[in-house]
Order: structure tokens, then sequence, then C-alpha cells
């Protein structure tokens, strides 16, 4: 079966990997050094991104970046947008990328998403312009966050901020029933109960798109076989129906059976999750750290009880292993109509500029760019004091083992919420697994 031995060094915080991407400076991918002779005809390269709920507000920063960017390069380029639900993402891609018809540039996931299509030679070796330009390779203190994108030795992928599946919570909720923040897994089982009792839904999991059941179940899996099964998974010596995993279901199952997920959860689309929260109806919410944008705006009456923690373990051995990895990734495409000006606009975004709009929205950048404190939000602050907690980063599925295994992960969290055996959908991934290994 062909496995993401990637993924074993891919435990992010833990790999110190590319000495291959210390300074030498040199040819520095800047808009002077790389200027092109002025032609009659502007040559149009598009950029592809995500949109649609939280990703609605970065896909406007990539706008606004497309704009300056045009404005201001020597390359007689324009850059278009082209942006997609995350839902529709990764199959668009992966069917562009199959009739050579892929973007120029484009937002990525790491590791199994990324690397069919490095093995296939349509992704440019960034991180050879980064490695020959001293200021950009500057920006990157810590290494290992190329650790997910780097292939055979070589970066195809540029990084920008840092990325965890948290817990949202409404404090006032939490007041009223007396509760405290969950440390471990029983612990969370009685929030539940005693948000149930007072009358309030528990937890929201907007199973309209399935990567949020699958990121669920990951975390519940992650807290049960440690970093040490998501490492066994990712290399192929653990199997999809080890215990761990039907324990990890029946677990998705029990809250499902209690009554903690609202009505209708399996249709819920993130945007009607995020505002059934914002009105007050909900406890807790599971989402990334980047939906902050759904929840810090100034009118949200919930601004001020808003806060986060780090879904507990059921094992005290696990606790630190967390859903997450790099976020705001951008590859771009060897076929590209100029690389030299595609490269350009991804360092374009390591500058201050985005840098600063980034963490102004509460991102947790993965560069040393130098931006104020002084517009991020009080949410924001509360949301970062969570990433210490973190010790181990395990990447979503669907990005370790991509549209093949991560997809069907993710839409078995979806069946096994539905009401399927937890055993049963297990053994069905397995087979999935087996059935497809020489794909």
């Amino acid at each position: 079966m062909k496995r993401r031995t990637l993924m074993l060094t891919a435990v992010i915080m833990i790999s110190s990997l590319l000495a291959a991407c210390g300074g030498k400076g040199g040819n520095e991918v800047t808009q002077e050094s790389g200027s092109k002779p002025e032609s009659s005809e502007k040559v149009t390269m598009t950029v592809a991104t995500l949109t649609g709920g939280n990703n609605e507000a970065y896909a406007k920063l990539i706008e606004k970046e497309i704009e300056e960017f045009n404005k201001n390069n020597n390359f007689n380029v324009e850059l278009v947008l082209e942006a997609y639900s995350n839902e529709q993402y990764k199959t668009k891609i992966t069917t562009l990328m199959a009739s050579n018809a892929q973007p120029d540039i484009f937002f990525t996931f790491e590791a199994g998403f990324l690397e069919p299509f490095v093995k296939g030679g349509k992704i440019f070796p960034i991180g050879d312009v980064i490695e020959a330009d001293e200021e950009w390779n500057g920006k990157y203190e810590d290494k290992s966050v190329f650790g997910p994108v780097t292939y055979d030795g070589k970066i195809y992928a540029v990084p920008n901020t840092r990325q965890i599946v948290v817990v949202t919570y409404n404090k006032a909720l939490f007041q009223e029933a007396g509760l405290e923040v969950p440390t471990t897994y029983v612990e969370f089982l009685e929030v539940c109960e005693a948000l149930k009792s007072n009358g309030n839904t528990p937890l929201i999991v907007p199973c309209q798109e399935a990567w949020y059941a699958g990121q669920l179940l990951q975390q519940l899996a992650n807290g049960i076989g440690g970093a040490d099964l998501f490492e066994k998974t990712s290399s192929g010596e653990t199997k999809w129906d080890d215990p761990a995993y039907v324990e990890a279901g029946e677990s998705l199952t029990e809250l499902v059976e209690k009554g903690y997920l609202p009505d209708g959860f399996l249709g819920m689309t993130p945007n009607e999750g995020f505002e059934k929260f914002n009105n007050g109806e909900a406890g807790m919410m599971i989402n990334l750290t980047s939906a902050i944008t759904m929840f810090n705006h100034k009118d949200n009456p919930l601004y001020d009880d808003i806060d986060f923690f780090v879904f507990p373990p059921k094992e005290d051995s696990c606790k630190g292993v967390n859903v997450g990895s790099t976020g705001q990734m951008y590859a771009v495409s060897s076929k590209a109509e100029n690389t030299e000006a595609a490269s350009a606009f991804v360092k374009q975004l390591t500058e201050t500029r985005f840098q600063q709009e980034l963490v102004n929205m509460g991102q947790v950048l993965v560069t040393n760019v130098e931006v104020s404190k002084d517009d991020v939000d009080e949410m924001a602050l509360r949301m970062q004091k969570v990433f210490p907690e973190i010790t181990t980063y395990t990447p979503w599925f669907d990005r370790v083992f991509a549209t093949g295994e991560g997809t069907e992960f993710n839409n078995i969290a979806v069946a096994i919420m539905a009401g399927g055996n937890s055993a049963e959908e297990f053994q069905n991934l397995q087979q999935f697994a087996e059935d497809n290994a020489q794909r």
C-alpha cells in the first residue's frame, strides 16, 4: 500500500528538517531583479484559493494582495482569482491537475494532498527560490514548518500560519450551569450532560461538510492512541480497523445517542453552525482556530463570552497531541506562465502587510516577520493562549491521505454519526484502503 512515510517526520513540532534551506544569498525574488521586458499584452495567471465560511475573510485578503501585485509588478503579469468552497476545492484541484489545467498559483494542503502532484511533476520546487533568497529564507527561523511540504529534500509550498482544532465555548452558559473547562474526557462528557440538563445544545458539529466530523473523530483517536497511533497509521503499520479507531468511533456514537448534538446536525452547514453558536444556542463548537473570523466581529453579542480550550484526551498520556498543522499555504505550478512572477507573489504574502492582516485576524504566524499587536483583538489573544498546550501536531487525515482514504475517513465519521456501527465502518475503510492500494 502506498503510504505517507513523509508523515513520520510531519508530526511537525518534532521535525527539524531542511538543512537544505540554509541561506545562501544571491538571486532574490524581487520585482526588480525578476523584471521582464514589457510586451504588448499582459500575461494572465490564475490564483486559486478557498472561500465560504471562515475562508471568505482570507479570500478577501488574497484578493487585496492580487490587486497590489497587479498594480506594482514588473513582470507584465496580471493575476486573476478563482475561489472555491472547502468541500469543492480538493476535488477541483485534483481534476485540474489530471487535465494539466491547474492554476498557476494555488492554495494547498500539505502531505498526501500535495504529494501526488509533486511526483507527477506538476509543482514547481519553490524551495530552490527561497534558498537562493537570503531575505525570504531568513523569515523562517523554524525550518520544520516546511516538513509536511518537503519531498525528496525539496520544498514545494510556502506556509504562513499554524492552525489547530479547538473547542470554542460560551463562558456565560458554562457559568449558568456551574461548569469549568474540562481537562479530561470524562469531565467533557459531564459538561455535555450539564449543558443538556440546563436546556442548551452541548456541542455543534456541522456535518454537511464531512471534514468537521472527520476532525472530531481524528481528535478522539488522538486522545486514545496519541502520536504513536497517528505515525503508525500514516506509515501503514497500523490498520484502520485498529481497536483505537473503533473506540474513537464508539465515542462519536455516544455523543450522538446521548443527545449532545443539535437537531439536524448531519445536514447543518458550517455557516449555520456558527450562526447557531453566535445566537447563544449552544455551549460548545468544534472548529479550527482560523475560524475565529466567524466569532470575533465586534457586533457579536457573545464577543466577551467566547473562549477556547483544547479537546481533552481519554488518556492522560495523550495530552498535547492535537489535530493541526500549517495553514495559508501556497504552491506554484510547474506549468505556470511565469514561475518567477508566481514565486514573487508567494513571497509577497510573507511581507509585512499580509502578515499583519493575518495577525489582526487572530492567526499564529510561522514567520518571524515583525508585526504590531496593537490591532489584535482580545478574543484572538484568548484563542492564542491554547497553542502552548500543543506538543504534537497531527495533520488532518484528508491531507495525509488526500482524496482517497482521507476523504473516506471523513465519510465514515459522518456514517457513524448517522447510526453506523463503528467496527463495521472501520473495516470498510480498511478494505477500501487495500482495494485502492495501487491507485
